[in-house]
């Protein structure tokens, strides 16, 4: 047997008790992060902090054995695909808990019931569309129409976008460096806990993660290697990028880095690639901007005028999004690789790192903002552990703070999400499809200081439930709509009853009723009482954390 060096064996105890605790010490400093979702300071008010304790002692000695294992060296790209995608499928029970899924779903489910051409005519008129651009939403429909009206087919799709980023993540750090920075760098796109939550949820988040490293990816070969369908490819993914996301126009910033790293290298070569790629993105993005001008121009302006100033009283901290939602090794890690890369003069950095410092510099402090460049993140990371000559030890660091973050997610955040009052909309959806009724008519209640419009709970609650439900929408008194001007969640107060949701004379009578409320023990109209009396069971639910104002709570009605 061979002897093992005792100073290695120390190496590895240090990873285990630094990684050990390192949770530790932001559970006793919980009270600091102050994130809008996923706080610690709520998540142990719901998870036992010993079965915590527990689980994570156990998942750090087995990225111990880990780190001693080959067993991934070959078919990088196929083990980040489908490792990642299976431990993200452990999240897809998560509720809705964003009211956002609210518009994205009503805008795809326009798509089902219209048409393709419905939705290209009246995006952004009938079809309410906010300050969302037309990609994601586009997508989510084309899922429902040609293979169902199911929320885990777009939960599917979002896994596919988040494991294809890291194999993407892969993919640049290779073509920037080596294959070994590249993997490491995916790999560790799995340790920032806050984006396993986000990738179940119909948002748009993930797909601007992924359609970002897209059309990095994408420049990048065009720019280094040529060739017209290189050319065309990344051209089609800038203009992906474009319409994706408002916010995403500020990504595209790092397009000219890279071009500048390009053209300090090659400037003729440069200068004739670079100049075709960016005349064929100006076509492909202006063609869709010249047909929405005055829709995209209205909601550019409104985001001016109405969310710049609110980011403000919206933000989370750098300590919350960088030290909590993120792993703490990985932060560190991103931070030592600017004195890696100053050393090396290594100015292929820049294109990793520059997102990340106009942020900064910017100071934009709401992560879910700051989501689409967490793959960069990491890859700042895998380059400052780069250094570490140490396989085995390397190794270890890696799937230690993974490890961690994957307990955090799963332990903690999973949990907590699950036990907010959203979850009732869920289990009465889920419970609407074991009965044999086929229609429910939805009413809503709320007091006048509700933050959220219950209304939003008729599409969000369509969302888990195939049957048709049908609702009358109230009008909304000035006074609340005056008050909304400057909350966050004003557009669930301007959002119009989508069509499909009216009863018609076509339809037959409903077969329940379903009452939406914020307050259980809330006195129901004469009216609605009378309805009530013509259905004999009842079912309840009315879970809630109470770690938000808005509360939700359905009672069904039903024969």
């Amino acid at each position: 047997m061979k002897n093992r060096d005792p100073q290695k064996m120390y190496q590895h105890l240090l990873v285990f008790i630094l990684s050990l605790a390192t949770p530790l010490v932001l559970y006793l400093s919980r009270h600091l992060d102050d994130n809008r979702l996923t706080s610690w300071n709520w998540v142990f008010n719901v998870v036992s902090p010993s079965r915590f304790l527990v689980v994570l002692i156990a998942v750090l000695l087995l990225a111990w054995l880990l780190s001693r294992a080959s067993f991934y060296e070959k078919g990088k790209p196929f083990v980040l695909f489908v490792t990642s995608f299976l431990m993200a499928t452990a999240f897809w029970s998560e509720p809705e808990v964003i009211v956002d899924a609210a518009r994205y779903f009503t805008q795809a489910k326009h798509l089902k019931v219209y048409g393709l051409g419905y939705f290209a005519e009246q995006w952004g008129k009938s079809i309410f569309a906010w300050t969302d651009l037309p990609l994601v939403p586009f997508l989510y429909g084309l899922v429902f129409k040609f293979f169902g009206e199911h929320r885990v087919l777009i939960q599917a799709l979002n896994t596919i976008f988040y494991s294809l980023t890291v194999v993407l993540t892969y993919q640049l750090g290779k073509t920037l460096w080596d294959e070994e920075t590249g993997f490491w760098g995916g790999i560790l796109l799995l340790g920032f806990p806050y984006l396993y939550t986000q990738v179940p949820l119909l948002l748009v988040d993930v797909p601007t993660m992924f359609f970002f490293m897209l059309a990095v990816v994408t420049c990048v070969y065009a720019l280094k290697k040529g060739g017209a369908n290189r050319i065309v490819l990344a051209s089609f993914s800038l203009f992906l990028v474009f319409y994706v996301k408002y916010s995403s126009w500020m990504l595209l910033t790092v397009i000219p880095v890279i071009f500048a790293y390009f053209l300090f290298k090659n400037p003729v070569q440069a200068t004739r690639r670079g100049g075709v790629l960016a005349l064929l993105s100006l076509v492909f993005i202006g063609i869709l901007f010249v047909l929405y001008k005055d829709i995209f121009m209205d909601q550019v302006n409104f985001l001016v005028e109405y969310q710049k100033p609110g980011l403000k009283s919206w933000s989370e901290s750098y300590v919350s999004t960088f030290l909590f939602q993120v792993h703490p090794f990985i932060t560190a890690a991103a931070l030592f690789s600017f004195i890696v890369a100053v050393r090396k003069k290594d100015f292929r950095f820049i294109i990793v790192c520059c997102l990340l410092l106009l942020f900064l510099c910017m100071q934009v402090k709401r992560i879910r903002y700051t989501v689409p460049i967490f793959p960069m993140l990491a890859l700042m990371a895998a380059y400052g552990m780069g250094v570490i000559q140490n396989k085995a030890l390397k190794k270890h660091i890696i799937f230690s703070a993974v490890g961690t973050s994957f307990v955090v997610a799963f332990i903690g955040f999973l949990p907590l999400l699950k036990s907010l009052g959203v979850q009732n909309l869920q289990k009465s959806g889920k419970y609407l499809n074991t009965l044999s009724a086929a229609s429910f008519e939805v009413m809503s209640f709320a007091g006048e200081n509700a933050v959220v419009n219950p209304d939003l709970g008729v599409p969000v609650l369509d969302i888990y439930t195939d049957k048709k439900l049908f609702y009358e929408k109230k009008q909304i008194s000035p006074e609340k709509m005056e008050r909304a001007r400057t909350s966050p969640l004003r557009f669930t107060w301007e959002y119009p009853l989508p069509q499909y949701y009216s009863l018609t004379k076509e339809d037959k009578a409903v077969d329940g009723l379903v009452v939406i409320s914020d307050d259980p023990g809330r006195p129901m109209p004469e009216a609605v009482e009378n309805k009530i009396s013509q259905y004999p069971v009842r079912k309840t639910f009315q879970q809630s954390s109470y770690v938000f104002q808005h509360q939700t709570f359905i009672t069904v009605y039903h024969k």
